[in-house]
């Protein structure tokens, strides 16, 4: 339950074979290499910038030519990938070119065509709509207010022309400022005339009418173009882009080693079992000309984590991943998680019909999708849920299935069954709380074990103090010796917290004490299991009730009883799958990993090891 164990790697040697040495390392796939702090970080090799030109031509035309990149279905040498990249990059270069200007020119004519349509209904040429020294004219829209007695009150030398709904005042230039505040008051909105045409707009419109014909031709025959390039150039795209980034990584590595004038300097880490084969191939590549050593990682060291579980437990990766990775030395609780999440993702979906149709679901994406770590992780709450259904004996919200009775072990559809569903609940939350105080207990022993016992069995202690605060509260009865042995229990449990906390100071033991209790409502929450699964199955029932209604009033109330069947349940599925993964993962997060986890590690990622990247 440890992440994998790891050593600290130095590899020493002459400037002379440091190019034989990336390659290696990158071949070897093995090295998490860290930035050296010592000495002058190196300047990448000479080819770097030819190779970074061609990664940005590579991914460049992947995008322009809409085509995801992956790994290759066949390799292909760095020289062939340069020499038909220079080739295809001129080419998509050109097309591009060709796209990007009949694009503009096509929103410049749909702009053109959207003024010169307002223009139309006057009838006037263009040219004469444009103030001249003597005249100035104002265009635009003013609704249906008339204006001509008051234009004509501010000049006699004024003339008014209408059409669409647009309206063109030509009024004498001294009193172009008197006229344009006026109409302004009254709402006018100016239309723009277009620069440097003559003609009525109607001429116009028809003429870019044409030409945007042609120009959507032309686009067609650049689609057409771009789907040839597409399919002749694909898959040297996918393999051009492939190796010129392994190329231009093995190229910028020196950026992250130590160098000086004859010598370079690279460390990382290295899993503990892999060593031996790094040490003995480097040193075979470079004829003897580095040393290569190891040692154990220190406390201070920020080591990389890899997760080292089984592999029905690895889908559950992802949920630690969102949390952020155990440190180096703390415990990886994926093994947990795995068989804890789904047990309260099924006890709150807990219905056999809802576990099988989820189940159907999630096989049906792994078909479309394939295999996800996610949809892993739902599978197996589905199977869950079918379990827990059996347990609730509910199939759809029933506890029949055509008229024959579910045996069931707890019921949640009547009331005396969910006293039991309580305290089942909550027996989860006192199992699943406690078992993290315990691996807090563990991880904590590296402080030494008074520390450790102070700071976790402390909680332990304040949780056997449960039946003498029930008791003064007036819940339930409890024996008087116990009453006495709870609250001792409980004092000591407060204090041994206290002390350990002090640790932090004043502010520690003041916080000690005002969040001692907080470990029973950690508990509490666990009542969640009880009531999301309520909900559920009370909205199933109601669903049900309502359909059940429809039927039996027949006629078309039968079809709107099968809507009501289909949609009801699938609204309450949907729920069901949200709120059970959501809660499922806040009593993982918030109730269990408070109590031993830190996380926050980097993870290993060795040098050569390339993630995906999915472009287009």
């Amino acid at each position: 339950m440890m992440p994998q164990r790891m050593v600290k790697v130095q590899v020493v040697g002459s400037k002379s074979v440091m190019e034989k040495v990336v390659a290696e390392l990158y071949a070897l796939k093995a090295v998490h290499i860290s930035e050296a702090s010592e000495l002058e970080l190196g300047k990448p090799f000479a080819s770097a910038e030819r190779l970074s030109e061609l990664l940005v031509a590579a991914r460049s035309a992947a995008a322009f030519l809409r085509i995801k990149l992956g790994k290759p279905s066949r390799r292909i040498g760095i020289a062939e990938a340069g020499q038909k990249l220079d080739v295809l990059s001129r080419s998509v270069g050109e097309l591009a070119g060709q796209e990007k200007a009949l694009s503009e020119r096509l929103k410049s004519l749909a702009q053109l065509e959207s003024e010169l349509s307002s223009l139309a209904g006057l009838g006037i040429g263009l040219e004469d709509l444009k103030s001249c020294r003597s005249v100035s004219v104002f265009v635009g829209r003013l609704g249906d207010k008339s204006v001509d007695a008051r234009l004509g009150s501010i000049s006699d030398r004024v003339a008014v022309v209408r059409g669409d709904g647009v309206l063109a005042v030509f009024v004498e230039a001294a009193k172009a400022r008197e006229v344009q505040e006026f109409l302004a008051s009254e709402g006018f909105a100016d239309i723009p005339v277009p620069e440097g045409l003559k003609g009525t707009a109607a001429v116009h419109i028809e003429r870019f009418a044409a030409e945007r014909q042609k120009l959507l031709a032309e686009q067609s025959g650049i689609a057409a173009g771009v789907a040839r390039l597409r399919e002749k150039w694909a898959d040297f795209i996918v393999s051009a882009e492939w190796v010129v980034a392994a190329e231009l990584e093995k190229a910028e590595a020196p950026l992250r080693f130590g160098t000086s004038r004859n010598i370079f300097v690279v460390t990382g880490f290295v899993p503990e079992q892999g060593f031996g084969t790094v040490r003995q191939r480097l040193e075979r590549v470079s004829e003897g000309r580095v040393s290569v050593s190891c040692e154990e990682v220190g406390p201070h060291d920020k080591v990389p984590v890899r997760l080292n579980n089984v592999a029905a437990a690895s889908p559950f990766e992802l949920l630690i991943g969102l949390r952020g990775l155990p440190l180096y030395d703390e415990i990886d609780p994926t093994l947990i998680v795995f068989l804890t999440f789904p047990v309260f993702f099924g006890f709150m979906l807990g219905d056999i019909g809802y576990g099988l149709v989820t189940l159907a679901m999630v096989l049906l994406l792994r078909m479309r999708l394939g295999r996800a770590a996610l949809l892993d992780v739902l599978l197996l709450g589905a199977l869950s849920s079918v379990v827990f259904g059996f347990v609730f004996g509910e199939f759809f919200g029933e506890e029949q299935f055509f008229g024959i009775s579910i045996p069931h072990l707890l019921s949640r559809a009547h009331a005396e069954g969910r006293q039991a569903l309580f305290l089942a609940a909550i027996a989860f939350g006192v199992l699943h709380v406690n078992l993290g105080l315990a691996l807090g207990f563990v991880n904590e022993l590296r402080h030494g074990f008074v520390a450790a016992f102070m700071e976790k069995f402390s909680w332990v202690f304040i949780q056997l103090g449960a039946p003498f605060i029930l008791s003064s509260l007036g819940i339930f009865q409890v024996p008087q010796p116990f009453v006495v042995l709870s609250a001792g229990s409980l004092a000591a449990g407060v204090f041994m917290l206290v002390l350990a906390e002090l640790r932090m100071g004043a502010i520690g033991g003041v916080k000690a004490l005002v969040e001692s209790i907080g470990i029973f409502s950690n508990i509490l929450s666990y009542a969640r299991l009880m009531a999301v699964g309520l909900a559920s199955v009370q909205l199933a029932l109601i669903v049900n009730e309502f359909a059940g209604e429809m039927f039996h009033a027949g006629g078309f109330a039968v079809v709107g009883g099968v809507i009501m069947l289909l949609l009801g349940h699938t609204i309450n599925i949907l729920l069901g799958l949200l709120g059970s993964f959501l809660h499922s993962l806040r009593l993982e997060y918030v109730e269990f990993f408070t109590k031993f986890y830190k996380g926050g590690s980097e993870p290993f990622r060795p040098f050569g090891e390339r993630e995906v990247r999915m472009h287009g």
